[in-house]
């Protein structure tokens, strides 16, 4: 390997539009390339500046590039080479002969300065380096080197696994439920994004956004609580004396449950229309009425509101206004307590016989007390089965509830004549307060449940939030990975990696016949220069830019999709075409393919010649382009791990690149085979005759005939 190494000031960046590539431009890089041409095989060829910056840590020796390099004696650089290490033989105790490498005691110096002593050898001042043993990390490492490949980290199992861990990490963290009870409160008071006790959203846009979105299993809930009611229609029905008044409030109202329930799950009324791109609004447009009501939440409010009022009204209605039907019971005179005194009517007392006429309801109604506590829970739970109704609102109906039912038990005696023929342990306690405790209980029952279910629903809203703004970071991170590495590959490449799961193999290609072009601006180095009035040569590289950013915009066109641009050599632009895998198939066909490669390209460019004197015109220069152009098999490829780049390698590009290096500026030249399709495709060629081509000996090269040749 040749190696030239010289030290100084760069200009770094990336130019263009399309096919990025980090470069260097200044002066000093130029000269490092003329270091390696004018370098000698094996050897390591530096300028002065470079030893300057080296000190003593290597020996050197004179280099005298300028016999090599012309540039290097024009500019008189003094240029050296370094000397390498001398091998030496050294004995090992078991008596086997191992080669060392001896360096001088100032390299020894150097290196002990810097800590060398890491594993691999610690270096003593005159004498060779002493081994010791490496660390199990390294061993590691140097066991499962190999040769990198492009692309390899993005499949690597280590990084799979490592995602794959933190992934599960993640749901453990965020998404998995805590082992601590539903009844802990410490995550309510905690939450930074929900307030601890209204349990709302502390930023307004997501808290209208929680309350705006669609409730599709509402129609569950309203199934529900028409199927409580339904089972507290049967108990009543079952212990209560039928009437009017239970018939008139029962059947209404499950016949009003079941149309909310209908309106709920309707969503099939809609008859299929005829795919149009003409979007349908207003009337035009059929919505079911289920997507209606799943939509709109005042709609659904509005339901379960008139629902939760006719359950809990049912509940209680047949107790007001009761009247019980009295019959005449003989009942004897010392057998009537003082409880029954009061609710009957004494019509004839005999004191003969000792007996006496009363009247008793025929259907005592203190026998139905529990039924309308059982009714008066049950409305409670016809509350709490619409889940995504807020929690506070259902308890406000819930206490609104139970304190009315309790007023209307409170106005009612038997009632409390049920307490008073029931003995329990604490007869002086007022009934009003048992049964407010017992209903109170169930409440807080319901509400604990109404606010965890809340919190998990509050909480999943906001994960969902969280994880669709991470989605669009990551397919907008997608998106620009993949622009990016559009702007690196050819986007059939670039497929290729993005969607192949083995990227462990070498990305390569053969073709049989490809156009291969050079176009370059040679009078562009007379133009640079690093003086202040251009920034160091900053301004000259803005004017580089622009040119070749004209350029990325004419491959733009439909025209020339079959271009492919591979890569900019400084102020050289190198292009390809036909570089479509899988694309050849019969003789004829690749023939006809072939002549539109080349005329494409031809084509290019006096389009990039064109576009050259337009910004000559602007910018008051006078550049001129030198293209050279070939056809014939190559090989495409991706070469390089730290960064990638796709190029194409053959004697077609080679010759190309010489068609370049040794035409005249203003000028397309052509090999003699590719004039030959040209002209048979129409084009005019100027013979040029014999041409030295550096490499290549002597070739008959042609001329496109443009109509720049004038100019």
């Amino acid at each position: 390997m040749r190696i030239g190494i010289h030290t100084g000031n760069v200009l770094c960046g990336v130019l263009g539009l399309r096919k990025w590539q980090f470069d260097v431009w200044s002066d000093d890089v130029t000269l490092a390339n003329h270091m390696e041409s004018g370098g000698i095989a094996g050897r390591v060829h530096i300028t002065k500046a470079t030893l300057l910056q080296l000190g003593d840590r290597f020996e050197v020796e004179p280099g005298d590039g300028g016999s090599r390099e012309g540039y290097l004696a024009d500019h008189k650089i003094e240029t050296f080479l370094i000397v390498p290490p001398k091998k030496i033989e050294t004995e090992s105790q078991n008596g086997n002969a191992k080669p060392r490498f001896s360096i001088t005691s100032e390299r020894n110096n150097s290196l002990a300065d810097q800590g060398c002593g890491t594993g691999l050898g610690n270096a003593t001042p005159g004498g060779p380096p002493t081994r010791s043993r490496p660390s199990s990390k390294m061993t590691k490492y140097v066991e499962c080197w190999g040769a990198d490949k492009p692309f390899a980290n993005i499949a690597e199992s280590t990084l799979a696994k490592n995602i794959e861990l933190t992934s599960m990490a993640m749901i453990e963290t965020n998404l998995l439920p805590d082992r601590s009870s539903c009844l802990e409160c410490r995550k309510w008071l905690s939450s930074e994004d929900l307030h601890p006790v209204l349990l709302w959203f502390r930023n307004r846009s997501q808290e209208d956004e929680y309350r705006s979105q669609s409730d599709c299993e509402f129609r569950y809930y309203m199934a529900c609580a028409t199927m409580v009611f339904l089972a507290m229609c049967i108990m009543q029905l079952a212990t209560i004396p039928k009437g009017i008044i239970l018939y008139g409030t029962l059947g209404p109202t499950f016949i009003v449950l079941l149309v909310f329930v209908y309106l709920c799950w309707l969503e099939g009324c809609c008859s299929p229309r005829q795919p149009t791109d003409t979007p349908l609004e207003g009337i035009d447009r059929c919505v079911p009425p289920g997507r209606i009501v799943a939509d709109s939440r005042c709609l659904r409010i509005a339901i379960f509101l008139l629902s939760v009022a006719l359950i809990s009204a049912c509940a209680v209605v047949t107790v007001v206004g009761y009247e019980p039907e009295l019959v005449l019971v003989e009942t004897e005179a010392a057998s009537i307590t003082f409880q029954e005194y009061n609710n009957t009517n004494l019509t004839n007392i005999d004191n003969a016989s000792n007996t006496t006429l009363v009247k008793k309801p025929q259907n005592p109604i203190i026998e139905y007390v529990p039924t309308y506590l059982f009714s008066s829970a049950m409305s409670l739970c016809a509350i709490s089965v619409y889940l995504r109704i807020g929690f506070l609102l259902k308890l406000g109906l819930m206490v609104m509830s139970i304190t009315s039912h309790i007023c209307i038990y409170s106005y009612l005696e038997f009632f409390q004549d049920y307490h008073d023929t029931h003995d329990d342990k604490f007869p002086n306690i007022p009934f009003e307060i048992k049964t407010a405790l017992v209903l109170t209980v169930a409440i807080i029952l319901f509400h604990i449940l109404d606010r965890q279910i809340e919190f998990t629903s509050r909480t999943d809203f906001l994960w969902k939030a969280k994880l669709k703004v991470e989605q669009e970071e990551v397919e907008t991170m997608r998106g620009i990975n993949k622009i990016l590495l559009e702007n690196i590959l050819p986007a059939h490449v670039a497929e290729k990696f993005l969607t192949s799961r083995n990227t462990q193999e070498l990305y390569h290609e053969r073709y049989s016949c490809i156009g291969v072009m050079f176009a370059s601006i040679p009078n562009y180095k007379e133009f640079y220069d690093e003086s202040d009035v251009n920034k160091q040569g900053l301004e000259c590289l803005r004017l580089l830019n622009e040119i070749i950013c004209e350029f990325d915009k004419l491959l733009l066109k439909p025209k020339f999709s079959c271009i492919e641009k591979i890569k900019t050599i400084g102020s050289t632009y190198m292009l390809a075409s036909g570089l479509r895998p899988g694309k050849e198939n019969s003789r004829g066909e690749a023939s006809r393919k072939d002549e539109y490669n080349i005329t494409a390209l031809v084509d290019f460019a006096v389009l990039l010649m064109t576009n050259l004197d337009q910004i000559n015109r602007d910018s008051f220069q006078r550049f001129k382009l030198r293209v050279g152009i070939n056809h014939g098999p190559v090989i495409a490829g991706v070469v390089g791990a730290q960064k990638p780049q796709y190029d194409i390698w053959g004697n077609s590009v080679n010759v190309a690149s010489r068609m370049d290096s040794c035409g005249m500026m203003g000028r397309i030249q052509v090999t003699e085979d590719t004039a030959k399709i040209l002209m048979n495709a129409g084009y005019s060629c100027e013979c040029r005759g014999p041409t030295f081509v550096k490499g290549k000996g002597t070739l008959i090269t042609y001329f496109v005939k443009t109509q720049f040749d004038d100019k």
